[in-house]
């Protein structure tokens, strides 16, 4: 297993574990054969890695938006920043 894999590759992956999985209980008919297990086992350090991979993009998207926030507002003039706009309320009934 490359420690490297994109997610694309990592569901891809999964996937094959999953249908071996399937093919695996069909034959065997026992779910606890070391077989199936190690299969099993393989799939969840997949699945692992692929939260990670996730939780990182989700983490660098948001310190990206915070940068693109800050700079947006460091860009501005605190007067321009603060400029005033009419407001506009909808009454729900």
């Amino acid at each position: 297993m490359d420690a490297y894999m994109n997610s694309d590759e990592l569901i891809h992956r999964l996937q094959l574990l999953q249908r071996r999985l399937y093919e695996m209980a069909d034959d065997l008919g026992n779910l606890t054969d070391p077989e199936i297990i190690a299969v099993s086992e393989e799939a969840d350090r997949l699945i692992v890695q692929l939260q990670r991979i996730r939780m990182n993009e989700a983490s660098s998207r948001r310190a990206h938006a915070f940068r693109s926030e800050t700079l947006l507002s460091a860009a501005q003039p605190p007067e321009e920043g603060r400029e005033q706009r009419p407001a506009f309320f909808v009454k729900h009934s």
